[in-house]
């Protein structure tokens, strides 16, 4: 039917559909299906789909499938669904579908389409090979079908990755490119006429890379560790490592581990080994990897030291046990401490190891190689022999005892030596003792015997060569040395032999010296000897001494002193009208003390200075004739001179009387003058006592010492007596032990147990706890100041544990340390910048500035248990004499401005600690003198009395003399006239000269 026709006929029906009703239920089957498909395909199934004829009900039509094989047989099927499937086909095989629709009896045109089943699966897929990067599959078609018909699709993916597919007409496929040691999902199936089979799956790996690095990390006698890292790119968890070895002759073993590491155990020593190491994932095998290892040969045995020298060692050991003694090589090193480390080899099994420093500890290591495999190493420390010490000397002698000295060994450590000494005198057994010192001293020998000394060093049990000395003990001393004549220029002595030895083996020698004169020394073989040619009237000190075998014995000590020369009487003139005579004589050659007169039966005691002079001698009678002599006195001994006869003058006895007359009257008449101004002077006594003990304002101070200076200081000579007069009688108890006693330097000067600055006791150290030294009251407070004795040799530590105790920063010292050839203060600190201990206290001086008047000392005190440091400034007044004043207060007042600006400058720590030798007298007018100028400066009145009472009751005798208390008077009054007469201009100069001076001293 043309499509010309197709319209004419629809048209038709459609005129007729509406011309007729009656033919409306009638329906044209002309139209074909639409979009004919294949929906699905089985190796034994199509199925299609297709849409009905638009425009038409499909309730009423019925569908018709009919399809043909390659076999031509056709066949068909009716359904009312617009889905069918054909079953019972065969697979890959090529169909022609035709559907059409059929209603009422009416068909449409077919609808025609060609398709093809599925292809059945390939047949076992499997694995053929498994590189690091690629895999090879390999598979069987599906059944039934023709080979050469089929083209075949693998798809792959690994965890992450891309999905790929490659194509192939063959029946196996490499897939490249991969990742080692890596999961791959894989997919393959057939496809036919563009139809594919349903998916044969299979998971496979790729092989891992090699382990790396593969290498011995230690070797034993019978265990040989390898160690690897994993394989490049990959994760070491997931890996399973095998490992391989045999040795010559041997099974092969194999064992697995998860480490990168594995110890291969229970092996022969000095064996060569294979090796083989690969690692296995997923079943997977890297490639392997090989390597030859040897175990260690056992160690040496018996390393010992043959021969030491100063600087060679000698080392011998034998070979390791089991094994073949010419296949090793041995290996010896060794080192010093601080020295590089040496290594030679050896084929021997000893070996001298050259040139080494003496008596130094080497430490040295042997080992045994075989195939370049070491055994362990077998250790050994060793010391040079030391270089023999050096300038072996005797330093003393003495009967019993004798002390060598050496010097250490050249280039050596003092400390690290022993060192021995051994001894013995003719016929003695030897005796040896040990010291670590480079001093001993022999004791328990014989005198004026000779010994035998050797002496060697020791290090580390190695002994130098012996270095030998002989020397003899001194000799006894002699004994009863005396004087058996004296003259005025000769002594003799004489003595005995010294006690149990030989007279003729001795020689002596004796030595003596006058004061002032050289000493002179003569040897005898003589127990007696003459002293000659010496002064009158001069002690001469004797030293004698025996000698055998060049020592000398100890001295023995005589002081004897020449008979005086007697003096000449020059003259005698009667004198005091025939009562008296002036005698003159002339002073004799020589030493004198006193001079004895004797005229008549009178006797007349006369001083060494009384000779060359007329001295007057009365108690004698006018008109007579009296015999005179004078006698040198002298160390106990006297010289008469010759007699002379001295005449008195007559005298007439009534001039005597009226004479005695006169002079008896102007006796009374001075005795009741006296006695009216004694009255006078004791109401004004009484007045100024009730006086005394007020504060003095400012502006009448000079009056007041205008006042006390009259009747040559009567006033101050009353307020001082006053001060005397109190009472302050107090407890001395602690000052008063006996422990104490020693402590103290003057018997009347001592502190009392109320105001006594305490020390903290030491164990087991009774009176540890006690000082010389009390607390002083200031201008504002009960202990502003430490008043203190100066230390004595044997209070030192004591008073610099007051020092740290109070930390103390300021030292103020009045005295020199000695005065008028008396020693009034040790010199307690350090002469130059080395340091002096005493206990647990250090004291370094670390600078000194000196003036004209006094000398500043910057002092570092460091406690070394404690660890801990205190600077101490010691402010020294050199020209302050003892039981006096200085000859001005101008230093004294320059000196007190420069004090008194450090404290004001330092005011942490303790109280400053102020001492001179007793540390009353200078050290109370000091003190004093700042309390009270501050009180000036403060208060506008002063209150020397009150002060120093107040004074007084917390330390005796404070401002110890009368003539400290007048200084301090003037003083202060001095300071006054500074302070109102100079300008503003030169106060201020001052003031900066004297800080010039606190930085020069602190720089």
């Amino acid at each position: 039917m043309t499509g010309a026709g197709r319209g004419l006929r629809a048209l038709g029906s459609l005129v007729l559909l509406g011309l007729c009703s009656w033919t409306g239920a009638r329906a044209d089957a002309s139209n074909p299906v639409v979009n004919l498909t294949v929906e699905a395909w089985t190796s034994s199934s199509i199925t299609l789909r297709w849409e009905a004829p638009s425009g038409l009900d499909q309730q009423n039509y019925t569908y018709w499938v009919q399809w043909t094989g390659r076999d031509n047989k056709t066949e068909s099927r009716n359904t009312t669904d617009t889905v069918f499937t054909a079953e019972g086909l065969d697979p890959g095989s090529s169909y022609e579908f035709s559907v059409w629709v059929e209603k009422d009896g009416l068909t449409s045109s077919k609808k025609t389409l060609k398709t093809t089943t599925a292809p059945n699966p390939i047949r076992n897929l499997s694995v053929e090979t498994q590189t690091t990067s690629s895999i090879t599959l390999r598979w069987e078609v599906p059944e039934g079908p023709d080979l050469q018909s089929y083209t075949y699709w693998v798809q792959w993916s690994g965890e992450g990755d891309a999905i790929e597919t490659g194509r192939t007409a063959n029946t196996s496929f490499t897939v490249e490119g991969l990742e080692p040691g890596t999961l791959y999902n894989f997919s393959v199936w057939a496809e036919k006429n563009g139809v594919n089979s349903s998916q044969v799956t299979l998971n496979a790996t790729t092989a891992p890379n090699p382990i790396r690095n593969l290498s011995v990390e230690t070797q034993t006698t019978s265990n040989i560790t390898l160690r690897w890292e994993v394989p490049e790119g990959t994760d070491l968890q997931s890996y399973t490592y095998w490992v391989q070895w045999s040795g010559e002759g041997d099974a092969i073993e194999t064992r697995c581990t998860a480490n990168t590491s594995f110890t291969v155990e229970g092996l022969e020593p000095g064996t060569l080994y294979n090796f083989s190491v690969w690692a296995e994932k997923n079943g997977v095998n890297s490639s392997q990897v090989t390597l030859n290892a040897t175990t260690a040969p056992n160690p040496i045995r018996n390393l010992s030291v043959e021969t030491q020298t100063t600087s060679n060692i000698t080392l011998r050991w034998e070979v390791p046990e089991g094994t073949d003694l010419q296949s090793y090589t041995y290996w010896v090193q060794w080192s010093g401490e601080g020295d590089a480390i040496e290594t030679r080899c050896t084929a021997n099994t000893s070996f001298t190891v050259e040139g080494l420093e003496p008596g130094t500890l080497y430490n040295f290591s042997v080992w045994a190689e075989k195939n370049g495999v070491n055994s362990s190493q077998v250790t050994l420390n060793a010391t040079t022999a030391p270089n023999p010490i050096r300038n072996l000397s005797v330093e003393t002698q003495t009967t019993s005892n004798i002390t060598l000295r050496w010097e250490v060994p050249e280039g050596t450590d003092l400390q690290s030596y022993a060192y021995w000494v051994q001894w013995s005198g003719e016929g003695d057994a030897i005796e040896t003792t040990r010291t670590a010192n480079t001093r001993f001293t022999v004791e328990g020998l014989e005198p004026g015997t000779l010994y035998n000394f050797s002496v060697w060093a020791e290090k580390n049990g190695v002994n130098s060569s012996q270095v030998t000395l002989n020397a003899a003990t001194a000799p006894n001393p002699i004994r009863n040395l005396s004087v058996e004549t004296q003259t005025t220029s000769n002594i003799t002595l004489r003595w005995e032999v010294p006690e149990g030895t030989d007279l003729q083996s001795y020689a002596y020698w004796v030595q003596w010296s006058g004061e002032g004169d050289a000493i002179e020394t003569r040897c005898t073989a003589n127990t007696s000897f003459t002293v000659e040619g010496l002064e009158p009237g001069t002690l001469y000190n004797f030293s004698v001494w025996a000698e055998k075998n060049g020592v000398n014995s100890s001295r023995v000590t005589l002081s004897v002193a020449t008979d005086p020369s007697p003096p000449s009487i020059v003259s005698c003139i009667s004198a005091s009208g025939g009562y008296g005579v002036i005698l003159t004589w002339s002073c004799p050659p020589g030493g004198y003390e006193a001079f004895k007169v004797e005229v008549g039966r009178q006797q007349f005691s006369q001083s060494g200075s009384s000779c060359g002079k007329g001295v007057s001698l009365s108690g004698l009678r006018p008109a007579q004739a009296y015999a005179a002599t004078v006698t040198t006195i002298w160390d106990g001994r006297e010289a008469r001179s010759a007699s002379m006869t001295c005449r008195t003058e007559s005298t007439v006895v009534i001039i005597g009387a009226i004479v005695g007359v006169l002079l008896f009257l102007i006796l009374v008449g001075l005795l009741v003058f006296f006695l009216k101004k004694g009255c006078k002077k004791s109401e004004k006594k009484q007045a100024h006592r009730d006086l005394i003990c007020r504060d003095i304002r400012a502006e009448d101070f000079a009056e007041h010492v205008r006042k006390n200076e009259m009747d040559s200081g009567y006033g101050f000579a009353v307020e001082y007596q006053q001060l005397a007069l109190e009472d302050h009688s107090q407890s001395q108890m602690m000052a008063s032990a006996p422990e104490n006693n020693i402590k103290n330097r003057y018997k009347n000067v001592l502190p009392y147990d109320w105001s006594r600055v305490p020390l903290t006791p030491l164990p087991g150290e009774p009176g540890s706890e006690y000082i010389n030294a009390s607390f002083m009251p200031g201008l504002w407070n009960s202990q502003e100041f430490i008043a203190a004795q100066g230390p004595l040799s044997q209070t030192v530590g004591d008073f610099w544990r007051l020092v740290w105790e109070q930390q103390s920063h300021t030292l103020v010292m009045l005295t020199n340390c000695v005065e008028s050839g008396r020693v009034k203060c040790e010199h307690y600190w350090p002469l130059d910048s080395q340091p002096c201990t005493h206990g647990q206290l250090q004291v370094t001086l670390v600078g000194e500035e000196v003036m004209e008047n006094w000398t500043v000392r910057d002092l570092k005190l460091w406690h070394m248990a404690e660890r801990r440091a205190l600077s101490v400034r010691q402010f020294h007044y050199v020209t302050w004499p003892d039981h006096s004043v200085p000859h001005s207060p101008d230093p004294m007042l320059a000196f007190w401005k420069m004090l008194r600006q450090w404290l004001d400058q330092n005011m942490e720590g303790g109280p400053p600690i102020v001492h001179c030798s007793a540390g009353v007298g200078r050290t109370g007018t000091l003190i004093a003198l700042d309390v009270l100028l501050r009180q000036l400066e403060c208060e506008g009145v002063v209150g020397p009395f009150s002060y120093m009472r107040k004074m007084r009751e917390s330390r005796p005798l404070m401002v110890q003399t009368e003539a400290q208390y007048v200084f301090l008077h003037q003083c202060i009054l001095r300071f006054l006239q500074q302070s109102s007469s100079a300008p503003a201009e030169k106060e201020a100069t001052y003031e900066n000269l004297i800080y010039e001076n606190i930085a020069a001293t602190e720089a």
